[in-house]
């Protein structure tokens, strides 16, 4: 898992890889095709940071690139999901986190389109 301030690359040791679960969008779509090896995975299922992206569509093509959209699966797909995350302890990233108080402030960061994983909004019960 990289983090959106990383030198991908650098953090990568120059090496790509196969597979990129790509859920932030327009900020980090290009560099994620930058770490994908050829013939390699793009799984695209988030656009949190703007759902418009510009392409190189030569470099697409030359590459051999695949790139395969997908939304939300049924609630027995989900539980699995949650069973997969507890199974290998994987945990999202969370940019930030604001108070329900705090939401026009949430939303104003998410219109800049500068977050790396999730924005979160507290609310107590």
């Amino acid at each position: 898992m990289l983090d959106n301030d990383q030198d991908w690359a650098a953090a990568l040791n120059g090496e790509k890889v196969d597979l990129v679960i790509e859920s932030i969008g327009a900020a980090t779509f290009n560099r994620s095709l930058g770490v994908l090896k050829k013939g390699g995975t793009v799984v695209s299922f988030g656009a949190s940071a703007g759902d418009e992206i510009a392409l190189d569509l030569r470099s697409f093509f030359y590459n051999q690139w695949n790139l395969h959209g997908s939304t939300l699966g049924s609630v027995e797909e989900f539980h699995e999901m949650l069973d997969l995350f507890r199974k290998h302890k994987i945990k999202p990233i969370v940019d930030r986190s604001y108070d329900l108080e705090q939401t026009g402030e949430a939303l104003s960061y998410l219109k800049q389109s500068a977050q790396f994983g999730k924005v979160a909004i507290k609310i107590n019960s």
